[in-house]
């Protein structure tokens, strides 16, 4: 190869390198002079360590690709823009009515402001701890409620959605007097337990409670009984009477048609007798019917009269 085509190829060797390390430089400083949020994030662009613009991509307005001077001349803080939950650790608290009881509370909570959030507490721990002990300051709030208030197997006694939004507007007035860049949407309480030491005097009076309403229920249920028995008999009497005057008018029919008969057979009993004999016999012997019976006994004895006739006539 010739000292000509070799410096050739040494030149191209070497403005490839200088190209790849431009490409190398640009996209390095590109980096580091851009962002971009992702979404449901928040960020605080500082310069020199101060806050000088937020930016927040729950709607979508500040998406896209942003530029900054690199580090260390400017820096980008991200945060977590969705609503977060803070659980409260378990403290006992006095009642209105000097009942103990433990608490366990949480609350719901989001950046509303990156750059008043940073200002404040720079960090989601520090605002975390903030919260967390501004919480546990507002349980004195329960201090205005009952243990019945709190605690009822009434429901419709229960005060406990009450106690949660006085906690919170109390929350809501101690934030809005400064800028912390943090927006509450909600306090609970998640859990309400009793201490040992009362428990078995508060079962004994729930106990009682029950055994109350107990007794009045059996009492109520004794006294509607009471009011359908009396309904029952008063229907029994009503309805036997209506039956006995029914089977009285049958029987003054009855005794009216018989009147009528005993006049007609008055005039003469033997015939009557004898008729009455035939129809028990129609009756008796209706169907295929074998008897063996003393032809002397009624009716069966005008068989054997009807039999001596016969053979008189021959």
């Amino acid at each position: 190869m010739s000292d000509s085509n070799l410096n050739v190829k040494n030149s191209i060797l070497k403005y490839i390198n200088s190209l790849f390390s431009i490409l190398i430089i640009f996209f390095v400083f590109f980096y580091m002079s851009t962002f971009q949020l992702g979404y449901n994030k928040c960020a605080v662009l500082t310069s020199f360590g101060k806050a000088i613009k937020g930016y927040k991509n729950d709607d979508g307005v500040d998406s896209g690709l942003k530029w900054k001077w690199p580090w260390p001349v400017q820096r980008v803080f991200f945060y977590d823009s969705r609503i977060q939950t803070l659980s409260d650790r378990l403290e006992q608290q006095e009642t209105r009515d000097r009942h103990v009881v433990i608490l366990n509370m949480y609350m719901t909570w989001r950046i509303s402001n990156p750059v008043d959030f940073y200002k404040t507490f720079s960090k989601i721990k520090s605002a975390q701890f903030f919260l967390r002990d501004r919480l546990s300051s507002a349980r004195w709030i329960i201090g205005q409620f009952t243990f019945d208030d709190l605690t009822n197997v009434d429901e419709s006694k229960l005060k406990i959605s009450d106690a949660e939004i006085a906690i919170f507007n109390q929350l809501q007035k101690e934030l809005e007097e400064y800028s912390f860049g943090i927006e509450i949407s909600h306090v609970g309480i998640k859990r309400i337990l009793l201490p040992e030491s009362i428990t078995q005097a508060i079962f004994g009076r729930m106990r009682v409670t029950r055994q109350r309403l107990a007794q009045n229920a059996r009492s109520e249920g004794d006294a509607i009984a009471q009011s359908i028995r009396a309904q029952a008999n008063s229907d029994q009497k009503r309805i036997l009477s209506f039956a006995e005057r029914i089977a009285q008018d049958i029987r003054s029919q009855g005794d009216e048609a018989a009147a009528k008969y005993y006049h007609i057979f008055k005039k003469d009993e033997d015939f009557a007798i004898y008729i009455r004999n035939l129809e028990s016999l129609q009756t008796m012997l209706k169907e295929n019917t074998t008897l063996v019976l003393d032809t002397e006994t009624a009716p069966f004895n005008i068989l054997k009269q009807g039999l001596t006739l016969e053979q008189n006539d021959n």
